[in-house]
């Protein structure tokens, strides 16, 4: 085979390269995608083929009768309006925080700015158990628990260590010229940060604002010890919530499980370029 390799040319080699990668992405992306096509399937297939042996790969009947139980006789559709509610909330609440105080880190010379972002992460070290009885026993304290507004504001706070060390990073790579340039042509601190550093960082706001919802959207914890009505229950709570000891229809809960899924894929389908984008950024 080496004896083959130098009679190669380079434009044959460049063409080997590329079919070996796209096989490569192809096989790899089928592989992360066989959990999900197999979800979708046990959704639409009947109930006695889900755990037949050995597995029916191709269901015998397509079948939408699991979604219609869904929707009909369970509380799904307000579990998805809870869990948007509070998803939004949690974006604009950590947004809101997040890019003033990381503005100020960035720009402001105050002692251990360089550290307090980076020592902010430190709080994902933790057992969520250590945080949430904290927590649980100040929000009932103030009259939060049980309250929609209240896990949102839980969930930001979980959420705001990230939120700022991502954001700094994106405002230190915008030169501090370009604001001087902008002060001397008499643009004040608010002009210059709403029409010039928000653009230029607005890849970091798009990675942000996705970190908050995923971390909103699939969040269990915080939920379970801070709700207690179930017509407050979140996706993650009331699809939990549809699992009977004796009797468990699990081609519905997959349906609940395939229809959670779909805000995220269309939220990152969405803001894809900008996404793309703060990938590149450099770290700090």
């Amino acid at each position: 085979m080496t004896s083959l390799s130098p009679q190669l040319t380079q434009q044959q080699r460049h063409y080997l390269e590329r079919i070996a990668t796209y096989t490569a992405v192809i096989v790899t992306t089928f592989v992360v995608l066989i959990p999900l096509i197999w979800g979708f399937l046990s959704t639409v297939r009947p109930s006695e083929e889900l755990f037949s042996w050995p597995p029916v790969i191709v269901p015998s009947e397509v079948t939408f009768e699991n979604y219609h139980i869904l929707f009909e006789q369970t509380n799904f559709a307000l579990y998805f309006r809870n869990s948007l509610i509070v998803a939004i909330t949690t974006i604009i609440l950590t947004l809101l925080i997040a890019i003033p105080a990381a503005y100020a880190v960035s720009r402001y010379e105050f002692h251990g700015r360089r550290y307090i972002a980076n020592l902010g992460v430190l709080i994902y070290m933790f057992p969520l158990i250590l945080l949430g009885i904290p927590l649980f026993i100040i929000f009932q304290n103030i009259g939060l628990t049980n309250s929609l507004f209240g896990l949102a504001l839980a969930h930001t706070a979980f959420a705001l260590p990230f939120a700022l060390l991502l954001l700094r990073v994106f405002f230190l790579d915008i030169t501090p010229e370009i604001e001087e340039s902008a002060r001397l042509a008499g643009a004040s601190r608010v002009t210059i940060v709403t029409k010039i550093i928000l653009p230029l960082s607005l890849p970091g706001i798009v990675a942000t604002s996705i970190f908050a919802f995923f971390l909103s959207w699939n969040e269990y914890f915080f939920a379970l010890i801070i709700l207690n009505d179930s017509a407050l229950y979140t996706l993650p709570l009331g699809i939990a919530n549809l699992i009977d000891m004796a009797t468990t229809n699990w081609g519905m809960i997959l349906g609940g499980v395939m229809i959670m899924i779909l805000p995220p894929v269309l939220f990152v389908f969405l803001v894809y370029k900008h996404l793309i984008k703060g990938f590149g950024v450099s770290t700090v």
